[in-house]
């Protein structure tokens, strides 16, 4: 699945929101895809939106962190392009 800005839109950028190969995870794939398509979200916002328990979701994005594909600051997260 991609994204791709209207036409007439400058500058023209196609962005993925498939998870890469090595994010095994159900939650983590779930997560990544999530905020490949807002771009940006909270912990909370992130919880709510795909009906995770923190206790999941807290670990999930630890994990996308480590592998360099979340940045988290404070409550905020958004993937790392």
């Amino acid at each position: 699945m991609t994204q791709t800005q209207p036409a007439g839109s400058e500058p023209t950028t196609e962005l993925s929101t498939e998870p890469p190969d090595d994010v095994d995870s159900t939650a983590g794939k779930l997560v990544y895809v999530y905020l490949s398509s807002v771009v940006e979200a909270t912990v909370d916002g992130i919880a709510d939106a795909l009906d995770l328990k923190l206790i999941e979701l807290l670990p999930t994005l630890r994990s996308l962190q480590r592998a360099d594909y979340v940045d988290r600051r404070g409550d905020t997260c958004r993937i790392v392009r």
